[in-house]
């Protein structure tokens, strides 16, 4: 369960009178039945990362389902549950984020994970490359789920329709850890699927390597689902306590500022000092200009 990792171009559905032809000839909107005003086409994968970016909304509390040793990357919440059954993924979770308590994980199945929460207690809910791995008749559970326990927004991406993927005992997955059983791919998924109140971001040509790097006989597209619910009707978001542990970069980053601050205050320090010289000079030749022009009678 590799999460797709973040990456503005203008390049996307028309949705003026002119509709999507400008960009989407094939008639896709009719293929992947979906409305006009509710998908959005790219041309290549590193425009749509970009653009799905920009619709992801920085909330409190996230559960993160299925992210293997790489959880979404795009925010730090205050409180993020990273939920992942496979034993080898979530204990080197476990290890990377040993001792901050604003990190949760939870060794359990997708499904199990949200039937466990209470309605509308998480503000965000991340599945990056992992509705696949589902058998189709457990996707569409996990998505009534996502609808039950979400509160402000919903992130899916997954390829575009079934794209094989199949790993022998053994084999090591795309991390070269001992995962091959959980990269099998069970389900295939299209806008259509996801009903009413989503929107998609499309690529038809975004997998064209395998999950090892090796070249596709045939390149597969990908989507970002992504759904926003009002407050009004999944109720208040109550604001949480930041327990978060800086990370090291953070740290640094904090450091540096200091001690841009410190030099930029010293800096201002030196500049001051100076105008003040400056300023007594200035004086000190007018005084002297003052003084020989008055002694030679130029002046009274």
């Amino acid at each position: 369960m590799q999460s797709a990792q973040l990456a503005n171009s203008s390049i996307k559905a028309n949705v003026s009178s002119q509709g999507v032809s400008s960009f989407c000839s094939s008639g896709l909107n009719e293929r992947y039945r979906v409305t006009q005003s509710s998908v959005f086409y790219y041309p290549d994968a590193k425009t749509t990362m970009r653009k799905a970016q920009a619709e992801v909304v920085e909330t409190d509390v996230v559960l993160d389902i299925g992210c293997g040793i790489k959880p979404m990357n795009y925010y730090r919440p205050r409180l993020h549950i990273m939920v992942e059954p496979w034993s080898e993924y979530s204990d080197i979770l476990a290890q990377r984020n040993l001792g901050d308590k604003s990190v949760m994980i939870l060794k359990l199945g997708a499904l199990e994970a949200l039937r466990a929460l209470e309605a509308n207690s998480v503000d965000s809910v991340f599945l990056l490359d992992v509705i696949e791995h589902l058998e189709k008749d457990v996707g569409f559970a996990v998505l009534a789920e996502i609808d039950r326990v979400c509160r402000r927004q919903a992130v899916i991406f997954t390829p575009l329709g079934f794209m094989p993927q199949h790993m022998e005992e053994g084999e090591k997955d795309g991390w070269g850890l001992s995962g091959a059983e959980m990269q099998e791919h069970k389900s295939g998924w299209l806008p259509a699927d996801f009903g009413e109140g989503w929107e998609f971001h499309v690529c038809e040509t975004f997998h064209a390597e395998s999950y090892n790097g090796e070249a596709l006989e045939k390149v597969f597209g990908a989507f970002f689902a992504i759904r926003n619910y009002s407050k009004t009707d999944k109720g208040v978001v109550r604001e949480i306590s930041d327990i978060r542990r800086p990370l090291p970069s953070e740290i640094k980053l904090s450091e540096t500022e200091a001690e841009l601050a410190a030099k930029t205050s010293q800096l201002q320090g030196i500049q001051e000092m100076l105008a003040n010289e400056r300023e007594a000079y200035r004086k000190l030749r007018s005084n002297f200009v003052v003084r020989v022009l008055s002694r030679l009678k130029i002046i009274a």
